[in-house]
């Protein structure tokens, strides 16, 4: 190798001796590694950061809450939840039960259903970008780990409740439930509280699945995936709440992590491994998109070794919650290699690589979330 490498470059007329290029080569290679190394680490430092400025800003809110509620709700996967600016009233929009629950201290002269009414509208007017500016958490964390400001597009103009309106808030009273609770003042004692809550349409959740039906068809051509698949995600991350928020966090419809889909996400689509803002993740299309590229990810690059299709979709709905390592574990009996674990998973057919999925998994949550995906990923095969 070294004399053919001599003859090229006498050739070409060079006249560094090849011990001097492999020591150039050598010393390049480790800059690049070390310049690599470096960057994971700062990519790494900066996500911490990231995390760290939620983990604050959330328990700093929530100790707020406290002087007003005896349970400081605060937003998550499948509830937005909105406090006046004096914290004494606040709505919880359940997208998984499917109802709106208004809590409400009447001012004077004012009935309590009637300040719980005028709430309920204005709850179902919010524009998806005035929700995320009023959302306390995630403003000041963002604040404080000096995340950018995106643009939440066209996605931002639409209502937090799309497709619920004003003009349903008559149908949805006949149905409500009113109770009087008392809760912490914030001078000392207590006050009451008046709690109306409301059903959404039956309806809401397929039709909620209708509309992000055009994106989601779009990114499932164009990273080959099944569009039932990617439904079926949508509504087990966030029952389709476009607010969603975990406490990890991670953001959005599909719930993208910006440590672990969003380094992969942001290497694809720019080149570079970045920390994905939440107003980046609160953008419908941006999110949608992110969540198909992590699924094409998994299923061709991570968890490519698994050969029969039924078993390489179950492995990638768990790695989607847990990661492509932990389900590696489930078949390894402890190493977190794929192309090992892959040579057990392809003497196996698909129903028992299910069915050891479903009962060794390491966490609970990915054992449940794999049956609701599976489950819902048959019925969304049906939808129209």
């Amino acid at each position: 190798m070294k004399k053919s490498l001599s003859v090229a470059c006498l050739s070409l007329g060079l006249l560094w001796p090849v011990s001097a290029l492999t020591n150039d080569f050598d010393q390049f290679r480790q800059q690049q590694q070390q310049a690599f190394g470096q960057f994971t680490q700062d990519f790494d430092q900066a996500f911490a950061a990231y995390q760290q400025a939620f983990a604050t800003a959330f328990a700093a809110y929530q100790e707020e809450l406290r002087t007003q509620w005896r349970e400081p709700l605060i937003s998550d996967q499948h509830r937005w939840i909105e406090y006046s600016a004096d914290q004494r009233s606040r709505s919880v929009v359940d997208f998984e039960a499917n109802q709106v629950t208004i809590e409400v201290e009447p001012e004077a002269g004012q009935s309590g259903v009637e300040a719980a009414m005028a709430l309920l509208i204005d709850v179902l007017e919010r524009p998806i970008e005035e929700a995320y500016a009023r959302d306390e958490v995630t403003q000041r964390a963002v604040q404080a780990a000096q995340l950018p400001q995106e643009s939440l597009g066209a996605s931002g103009r639409k209502r937090v409740l799309e497709g619920v309106g004003p003009e349903h808030a008559e149908a949805m009273l006949n149905q409500a439930q009113v109770q009087r609770t008392t809760q912490p003042a914030a001078t000392g004692g207590t006050r009451e509280v008046v709690m109306l809550t409301v059903p959404l349409p039956e309806a809401r959740t397929s039709d909620r699945a209708r509309e992000f039906m055009p994106l989601i068809e779009r990114y499932a051509r164009e990273y080959q995936l099944e569009p039932a698949l990617m439904l079926a995600i949508m509504h087990s991350e966030s029952s389709f709440n476009p607010m969603a928020r975990s406490h990890i966090p991670a953001f959005g419809l599909m719930q993208i992590v910006p440590q672990s889909a969003g380094r992969d996400v942001s290497q694809e689509l720019y080149g570079q491994q970045r920390v994905f803002s939440p107003s980046y993740l609160y953008n419908a299309e941006n999110n949608i998109r992110a969540g198909a590229i992590y699924l094409n990810i998994l299923n061709t690059r991570y968890l490519r070794h698994i050969e029969h299709p039924e078993s390489r979709m179950y492995a990638v709905i768990a790695a989607y919650n847990t990661g492509a390592g932990n389900v590696a574990r489930t078949f390894t009996g402890g190493p977190r290699s794929v192309p090992q674990a892959a040579r057990v998973i392809n003497a196996m057919p698909p129903q028992e690589v299910y069915q050891q999925l479903s009962r060794q998994l390491p966490y609970q949550e990915t054992r449940d979330y794999l049956d609701k995906v599976t489950s819902r990923t048959l019925a969304y095969r049906q939808f129209n």
